[in-house]
């Protein structure tokens, strides 16, 4: 028979609570926005379709950094390739 012991000790430890902390998800996470540099031979000026912004790229291997909204437009744009 029991004496009521380990009912008691289970009973305490299943009332307990635990948390844990996760770091916060990358898309969270604060980050710069994209460079991008321009190979071409002479200056370049794009002007993306999305938010009108215009990026002057005044020499080749000059290099600029572009908004997260035109990011993806700006990578399909001849000679300019996106730094790491």
């Amino acid at each position: 028979m029991c004496c009521g012991r380990n009912a008691n000790s289970m009973a305490s430890t299943a009332n307990r609570v635990y948390t844990t902390t996760r770091p916060a998800p990358q898309s969270l996470a604060p980050t710069q926005p994209p460079e991008f540099e321009y190979t071409g031979a002479t200056a370049l000026t794009v002007v993306s379709p999305i938010t009108g912004r215009k990026y002057r790229f005044a020499q080749p291997g000059a290099r600029m950094k572009v908004g997260p909204v035109d990011r993806s437009w700006v990578a399909f744009v001849p000679h300019l390739r996106r730094c790491m």
